[in-house]
């Protein structure tokens, strides 16, 4: 303890050295900061009241814009709601009211504001609450007009609507054509907006004025209908002055005074802003000049403190870095050791204590390279188990000479994930009946091949000890003896597999070929077509929902030359690059492309298709394709 106590004390003694050292080049530093600061705190103030004011500038041509895209909403909804004329409240002028709100805040705060006020800005600022105004007062007007022209039932439009359908509704002996006309321009003015269609209407009125005192002999009838007339013609000429006064065309009335008041709004904002811009530009290099003479100073000074710390600092660090450098470039070799640095400092602590952590990694290095060495040769010894495992498991699986013995021509396609596979396929011959399964167990590698041991070796005894050859009773026996091996009733497991199994025999018809399936189908050419069978929704082993369901037997019977594919889903659930499954079904159209090619080439041709899929991808899972031409 008292030993710890020395060494601390001594090290808070020794690093009293750099520490004054680097309190003293911090200060320098820290003075010319301060200097920086101090000259260019007053610029960076002002140019940020400036910025303020474009902002403000800025937002108020915003809310400018704004307020003209509710004004246009306004006129283009508002104008065609019968609700806003019967009431004479809109959302869209409440809204309005809000931004102009906002609008006449903002030019109050730029008034008060003195940061750019020079005789120039002075007069934009009142030209622009004088536009403004202005503008303020011209929409009024233009919404006052509006309500007054009027819409359906309302203003002069609702008038005029209320006049014709009177006379509309009269059924006096007049012609209907005519005041069907008088209709016509009213509409075709409403839309086009040409005067050409107020001289039409004025012709028709008088046309259908005069048809009214020819063909309706009753006097006061033709009264009524003639003041009616004459108070239709006054509301239209009433609609069409306002229809003028708001504007005809977007280059005429007071839609089009309001529009250039906007435009000259947003033109005195654009000067203002421009002005501001230019102001915060020239504070800009100001802070320029002066932080280029500042850094002038502090390149100068900072020669200097450099060249001191190089020479008290630098030089000894440098020699520590390069001996740890080499050290790294050998790995830690024992060989290499870190150069000690004697200095009363720091960095000589520094150096001793680089030594004792490079003793310790070294030591580490030794100990973990002897432990990995013994464990590869570990995996030496697993790797030289399992491939000794694959010769077994390829020794037990029948060969294509072997499956030629039975059958005139065959293929297998039968490529493992890893060095042993859960896939088999077996052959198995009792009297003139042949027995093939293609089976898919549970697991990959080594579990599943072991699986697999046991499933070929329960298929010989089902076969040929108990000489069950039903395929479906097989697949029962199987099932349970699969339970039973593996205690799976106990809970120990539920590993399984999936089993595709044909038993094929000669008849006078032909080859009677029985089929039963877990979870796997079969799929047959006859005739040059295309068939598959369905095998059970059922696996063997393990617990399942299932059991109740039997497995059946499927009976086919084939001509010479026809052929049998049993697989695993090895080959379907292969995925490529974009995560995409090949896919039953893609895979059954595949093997119908190619079944009339020679076995050998259906082999090459799968394969290829295998291999173009998965392109980069790792395989999957373990795949098993059998082809038997009986």
């Amino acid at each position: 303890m008292n030993q710890i106590f020395t060494t601390s004390s001594q090290s808070n003694k020794k690093f009293r050295g750099i520490k004054n050292k680097l309190q003293l080049y911090f200060s320098i530093y820290l003075l010319l900061t301060a200097l920086i600061i101090g000259a260019i705190f007053m610029f960076y103030e002002k140019r940020e009241r400036i910025e303020y004011i474009t902002d403000l500038l800025t937002e108020l041509h915003i809310d400018i814009q704004t307020l003209s895209g509710i004004e246009k909403d306004f006129f283009t909804y508002e104008t065609i709601n019968t609700t806003f004329f019967k009431t004479g409240e809109s959302e869209y002028l409440d809204s309005r009211k809000q931004k102009l709100y906002t609008i006449q805040h903002s030019l109050i705060a730029l008034k008060n504001r003195k940061e750019l006020r020079n005789e120039d800005i002075d007069k934009k600022l009142f030209k622009l609450n004088q536009a403004v105004g202005e503008y303020e007062v011209l929409f009024e007007r233009l919404v006052l007009i509006t309500q007054r022209k009027g819409y359906k039932d309302f203003g002069k439009i609702g008038q005029m609507r209320k006049f014709i359908h009177e006379i509309e509704n009269s059924n006096l002996p007049f012609g209907k054509e005519k005041l069907l006309m008088i209709r016509r321009h009213e509409k075709d003015f409403m839309i086009r907006k040409e005067e050409e269609y107020i001289d039409k209407l004025s012709l028709a009125v008088q046309e259908l004025r005069a048809d009214i005192r020819e063909t309706v002999k009753d006097k006061k009838y033709q009264n009524e209908m003639l003041d009616l007339l004459r108070k239709y013609q006054y509301a239209f000429l009433d609609m069409v002055d306002y229809e003028k006064q708001i504007g005809l065309n977007v280059h005429e009335g007071m839609r089009y005074q309001t529009q250039q008041k906007a435009y000259q709004i947003a033109d005195i904002i654009g000067q203002i802003n421009k002005e501001g811009k230019r102001q915060a530009q020239e504070i800009t290099y100001r802070i320029k000049y002066t932080l280029g003479a500042v850094i002038v100073l502090c390149f100068i000074l900072g020669m200097i403190v450099s060249y001191l710390i190089s020479k008290k600092l630098s030089f000894p660090v440098q020699q520590l870095s390069d001996s740890i450098h080499k050290v790294i470039k050998n790995d830690f070799s024992e060989e290499f050791k870190i150069n000690p640095i004697i200095t009363s400092d720091e960095i000589g602590w520094l150096s001793k204590d680089f030594g004792l952590m490079l003793d310790k990694i070294q030591s580490s290095l030794n100990e973990t390279q002897e432990k990995t060495q013994e464990i590869e040769r570990s995996q030496l010894q697993i790797m030289d188990s399992i491939r000794y495992a694959r010769q077994i498991q390829d020794a037990v699986l029948p060969t294509e000479v072997e499956l030629n013995e039975y059958f005139l021509d065959s293929f297998v396609i039968y490529r493992p994930q890893k060095v042993v596979s859960g896939d088999f396929y077996w052959v198995y011959r009792k009297k003139r009946k042949t027995f093939v399964a293609v089976v898919d167990c549970t697991g990959h590698g080594v579990p599943g091949a072991f699986m697999s041991m046991i499933g070929q070796t329960l298929l010989n005894k089902i076969v040929g000890q108990s000489k069950i050859y039903d395929p479906a009773m097989i697949l029962e026996v199987l099932h349970l003896e699969i339970q039973h091996a593996l205690k799976q009733n106990e809970g120990k497991n539920d590993d399984g597999m999936e089993v595709a199994i044909c038993a094929i025999e000669n008849t006078d018809l032909g080859k009677k070929v029985t089929f039963a399936g877990a979870h796997r189908p079969l799929y047959y050419v006859q005739d040059g077509e295309f068939l598959k069978i369905k095998g059970n929704n059922r696996s063997i082993g393990g617990k399942q929902k299932q059991e109740n369901h039997q497995f059946i037997t499927h009976t086919i019977h084939l001509q010479t030359n026809d052929t049998l594919y049993l697989t695993t889903d090895g080959f379907a659930d292969q995925n490529n690059s974009d995560r995409v499954k090949y896919g039953t079904q893609k895979l059954t159209q595949f093997l119908e492309q190619i079944k009339e090619h020679p076995f050998a080439t259906q082999k090459l041709e799968l394969t290829k298709e295998f291999e173009t899929f998965k392109d980069k991808e790792t395989q999957r899972d373990d795949m098993t394709i059998l082809g038997l031409r009986v």
